[in-house]
Parts: structure tokens; C-alpha cells; sequence
């Protein structure tokens, strides 16, 4: 669990993100919460079912590089937005990041202070030295959030921006 000014993170349990998949407010009856804007959308169902839950069962890996973390407001007490890592760091201490914001959740924030609550807990921890992400050129709203986040560019293949933050 990670806390920042006003969400809280929670990395999903195996059975957590089953019933994240599963039925649109069982999850948060799980965790006594409102019900809000959380949907289970392309291609993030995809991800979890195809490569997060499986990766979850390998007792070997690290559950918390590869389940899905959602964000609770606090004062709301509704999750708001969603992010996940791609996988342990690599030989050369990198990890990836991906998240996105519920609908009726934009532009309040909530994806800046998940991302920067993210990274400061990944550059933390043993192995990780880089967070990075990627974004497509025409995708303004994620591009700000690395940018306010710390991130720097520092690629570009075709449509595709690369950003990264080091200690």
C-alpha cells in the first residue's frame, strides 16, 4: 500500500483481481467502499487475464510488479484510477509503468499524484535505479502527467513517445 496526499494505492491480490474482472461493485463491497466510475475496459482485460493473472500464480515473480494497483480517494472513498508495473526491473534496473484514469475522473489530478506515488515507491526499491512509460505523440493528457511526474523524453519510434525517470 502506498499513501500519497489523497489516495491510497492498493496492489491487487490474485483474488482481488479476479473479482476486479468479475462484477462491477463487488470489489468495492471488498473494500468498503462507494460504488464510482470503475470499469474494466480494453486492453487493460486483456493484460490481466492474458499476462497479469498468470504472472500472479508463478510464485517466483513479484506480485507487486505485476498485479494491478488501484487508487482510492480518500475523501471520496471510490477508486478513481488504476496503474500496474510490466514486470520486474531488467537487467539494467528499468521498470515500466502503464495507468489510466476512470471515466468521470480526468483531469483532476489523480493520475499525476498515482504515477509520482508509484514511482517514488518503485526507485525505492531493491534492483530499481529507472521508471519508464510510453506514450502515443497525440495523447496530451499523459504526456502532462509524466512531464509533472518528472519524467523526461527521451525516444520517439514513430507515434510513440518514450519518458523516463532515474534516481
Amino acid at each position: 500500500m502506498i499513501e500519497t496526499p489523497r489516495l491510497t494505492l492498493v496492489p491487487l491480490t490474485l483474488d482481488q483481481l479476479r473479482t476486479h474482472l468479475a462484477n462491477k461493485y463487488e470489489l468495492e463491497q471488498v473494500f468498503g467502499l462507494k460504488k464510482g466510475y470503475r470499469e474494466v475496459v480494453e486492453p487493460v482485460r486483456s493484460i490481466v487475464v492474458y499476462f497479469t493473472i498468470p504472472r500472479l500464480q508463478d510464485p517466483s515473480l513479484d506480485p507487486l510488479f505485476h498485479t494491478l494497483w488501484l487508487a482510492i480517494d480518500r475523501e471520496k472513498q471510490q477508486f478513481v484510477a488504476e496503474a500496474k508495473f510490466k514486470g520486474e526491473p531488467d537487467e539494467t534496473g528499468t521498470v515500466e509503468i502503464g495507468y489510466g484514469t476512470y471515466p468521470g475522473m480526468h483531469r483532476k489530478g489523480y493520475m499525476t499524484e498515482m504515477v509520482g506515488g508509484m514511482v517514488n515507491w518503485a526507485l525505492q526499491q531493491p534492483g530499481v535505479i529507472r521508471v519508464v512509460a510510453d506514450t502515443t505523440a497525440d495523447n496530451v493528457a499523459s504526456q502532462k502527467v509524466l512531464e509533472k511526474s518528472g519524467f523526461r523524453l527521451f525516444d520517439q519510434i514513430e507515434d510513440m513517445l518514450w519518458w523516463e525517470i532515474s534516481k
